[in-house]
């Protein structure tokens, strides 16, 4: 390894340390019960996460050290840091901590069913260690993703406390009745235990860090993009979801059409 690779603080990696600090910022935040910005400051270390492979592979300096530090930053990111933040939304809504902005966390007592819904959490970074392992050692995930990107997760979880928090500042006397089905604990921590399953399966899904603007080569990307635009100012808060179920079923369009063409193309 020369001395270029070994270089810390190139741009890349300081954007990739951005993202980084942005999944410690969020966990912070999710403790002191203000899981708006913990949010936020995920959804900016996603920007970041975008743009580092990006910018590392137009100035050349790609190494494995920057996709180490990647991995790394996104198991705090897209990770951990959702995990804390899916646990607090769940203790909020069990504490009936109505239009609160702090966290006061229940007694744990271990003798109540409620007592291990936010422990469901953890499957979150449990499969997203996993995940990123797989990925840094599968050669079949270079220019598209087998199983669900930990990113693409975030963006899925960030849609429960997001809307936990657009109900409390829009409803001045909160009642339990309030909320939708979407927000029980229960439904909460059993999805916490079975979406991330996806992190770890087979399913063959589009690379989105595009390695140029190319509208020939990124259609599928850019399709996913416009759409996703469109769904989130009809739907708001509620598009998040469905964003990344259409990347899922884009994706599996996409396979099956490269797939058929390849099978074409040998006929």
């Amino acid at each position: 390894m020369n001395q270029t690779e070994l270089k810390l603080f190139n741009l890349p990696n300081l954007i990739t340390a951005s993202n980084f600090m942005c999944g410690v910022l969020a966990i912070i935040a999710a403790f002191f019960g203000r899981i708006e910005i913990s949010a936020m400051l995920l959804i900016l270390g996603m920007i970041f996460d975008f743009f580092d492979g990006f910018v590392a592979r137009k100035l050349g300096i790609t190494s494995p050290l920057g996709k180490d530090l990647d991995s790394l930053a996104d198991l705090v990111s897209f990770g951990l840091a959702p995990g804390v933040l899916m646990f607090i939304t769940i203790e909020l809504r069990l504490n009936a901590n109505l239009g609160a902005t702090y966290l006061k966390v229940h007694d744990f007592q271990f003798n109540q069913f409620t007592d291990w819904l936010s422990f469901c959490a953890l499957s979150i970074p449990f499969f997203s260690l996993f995940r990123l392992a797989k990925f840094n050692n599968d050669s079949r995930q270079s220019d598209r993703f087998m199983g669900v990107p930990t990113p693409t997760n975030t963006l899925f979880f960030l849609f429960f406390p997001l809307l936990y928090w657009q109900i409390g500042m829009d409803d001045a006397n909160l009642t339990e009745a309030s909320y939708p089905w979407v927000l029980d604990p229960i439904v909460m921590a059993l999805t916490s235990l079975v979406f991330p399953l996806l992190l770890i399966s087979e399913i063959p899904l589009l690379s989105l860090k595009v390695k140029n603007f190319n509208l020939k080569s990124n259609m599928y990307q850019y399709l996913l993009l416009g759409i996703s635009l469109i769904t989130i100012f009809i739907a708001g808060i509620y598009a998040l979801p469905i964003i990344v179920i259409l990347y899922v079923i884009l994706s599996l369009i996409e396979h099956n059409t490269r797939k058929h063409h390849e099978i074409q193309s040998r006929n």
